[in-house]
């Protein structure tokens, strides 16, 4: 089996490529080996843009059985705790439109997309949760993607009222895009890492929910 592995950042994962070092033969840069198994880390970089082309590329070279993104995330709703464990099973995009007259309007609102074209169904990506090597046992939320995160009372407020999304990245999307399209098995995990509200570092548990959401990936790669 052939695995990839996605995340924005290298040190979202950086726990996971240690315990591949550690435990697997290293075939060449971010690939690995144990038995059956093929692992490939692909880091895509920050934002829709440049995933969709990193992933794209590592997709047409590897050629993956299943795709797999994991990285942290902030949470609009409040009753996810920090550090805790989610599998987003829908994607919405979240900013891309226009703003008319005060009010955002994305472009399935003002007929430039198809909210029913495929991949899409009623504006969302969404995973079929089919073809599982991994164990599903976490919980099911929905997820907005963004180019720029929420950090005002008043974006906060839209985006929450427009799309009711339990949580928020940069990436997410586009990866469920881009493996609906291929028609490759995908996963997308995510560890919550901060809640959306005007921007306070201080008040964020990175550190708990990367070491949380590596503990889950070590966990449970297939043998």
């Amino acid at each position: 089996m052939r695995l990839l592995v996605a995340a924005a950042t290298t040190f979202e994962l950086e726990p996971l490529q240690q315990f591949l070092e550690q435990h697997c033969q290293r075939i060449a840069e971010n690939h690995y080996r144990r038995e059956q198994l093929d692992v490939l880390i692909c880091i895509t970089g920050i934002g829709s843009m440049q995933t969709v082309f990193n992933l794209s590329e590592s997709i047409a070279a590897f050629d993956p059985h299943f795709c797999l993104q994991a990285g942290v995330a902030g949470a609009f709703d409040r009753n996810l705790p920090l550090g805790g464990l989610v599998i987003v099973q829908e994607e919405v995009l979240g900013d891309l439109g226009v703003e008319d007259n005060g009010r955002f309007r994305d472009m399935f609102d003002i007929g430039l997309m198809d909210a029913q074209e495929r991949p899409f169904i009623n504006k969302k990506l969404i995973n079929t949760f089919s073809d599982f090597p991994i164990k599903l046992n976490l919980p099911f939320v929905s997820a907005l993607t963004v180019n720029t995160v929420s950090g005002t009372e008043t974006t906060i407020s839209s985006r929450a009222e427009h799309y009711a999304c339990a949580l928020e990245s940069m990436e997410g999307a586009a990866f469920h895009y881009v493996c609906l399209r291929k028609k490759i098995p995908f996963l997308q995990v995510r560890s919550i890492s901060n809640y959306v509200e005007p921007r306070d570092k201080s008040r964020w548990k990175m550190k708990e929910a990367i070491e949380k959401l590596n503990g889950w990936l070590i966990a449970n790669i297939p043998e």
